[in-house]
């Protein structure tokens, strides 16, 4: 299946992604225990449902900003501009099929990772890697020599207390280092989804949204509750699920510059002036 394009799509300028039949693909955005590993293309899409790869794509998807440049190819900067070179056409495409053509391709780290070895080897992408030469003594215990190669570490590492593996990514396309779980993010988005098809239909009522979406089941509105109770626990739901929208809506605008994941406040985004009491919100 070929991704649909825009009309008038600039010529690409994206890094030349790996060939199809390559079976040694590493990515860092992968869980911890199969980051270290090598993946074919399909592998790899398996592995990238449900991460932080398909949590951008789906920003991404549901960004208006970025809906408006697949419709109109007009950028609103140039950070935009590079995002639609890397990632494509989203409008009507799938996650999985757009990693089988493009995804796969953009986050691929363009040098496997090194690993522990006896002997340096060539480097075959030509570039001046510093390693550091070990002679490792097998006639002392492992709990010995883990806490002297430990020691070696803070000595010659450069960023020993404070790697960021993202800095030292290969890939085109590379997330920050943040305390943004794919998991919490999806919440977001699943908001700002229902936000989206409830405003097509007329007003939403956020309290509405957070109910369907169960945010906090404890905030639903049961029979038992008297009026009171009712507008207190709106008035609480509409206020978490706003909470929640803006998060999208930032996550979505810095999406589709090219950081990710990142929910500060977005110059594209108006900031909301809400009354304490206020259960409603506008667009």
């Amino acid at each position: 299946m070929q991704l649909p394009k825009s009309p008038a799509k600039p010529t690409s300028t994206r890094t030349n992604k790996p060939k199809a039949g390559q079976v040694q693909l590493f990515f860092k955005g992968l869980p911890e225990d199969v980051r270290f590993k090598s993946h074919s293309i399909p592998e790899s899409l398996e592995r990238a449902k449900g991460t932080l790869y398909e949590t951008w794509f789906n920003a991404l998807q549901l960004s208006p900003h970025y809906q408006s440049i697949c419709e109109t190819n007009e950028f609103p900067s140039d950070e935009a501009k590079r995002t639609f070179e890397l990632f494509g056409d989203l409008r009507n495409v799938s996650f999985d099929t757009w990693w089988i053509e493009v995804g796969y391709g953009i986050f691929a780290e363009k040098k496997p990772f090194n690993k522990v070895a006896v002997n340096n080897q060539t480097d075959d992408f030509g570039e001046d890697v510093k390693v550091l030469h070990l002679e490792i003594p097998l006639n002392v215990s492992p709990k010995t020599l883990r806490a002297q190669f430990d020691n070696l570490l803070e000595l010659h590492h450069p960023h020993y207390k404070d790697f960021d593996r993202w800095q030292a990514s290969t890939a085109p396309a590379r997330m920050e280092s943040r305390k943004l779980t794919s998991v919490s993010l999806n919440i977001c988005l699943d908001v700002y989804r229902l936000f989206l098809e409830k405003s097509k239909q007329g007003e939403a009522l956020l309290y509405e949204i957070g109910e369907e979406l169960r945010i906090n089941p404890k905030l639903n509105v049961v029979h038992s509750d008297r009026a009171i109770e009712v507008n207190e626990k709106r008035i609480k739901m509409s206020s978490a699920v706003s909470e929640y929208l803006e998060k999208a809506k930032n996550l979505a605008a810095h999406a589709t510059e090219g950081r990710f994941p990142c929910t500060d406040n977005h110059p594209w985004i108006e900031r909301q002036t809400r009354a304490a009491r206020k259960s409603r919100y506008g667009d």
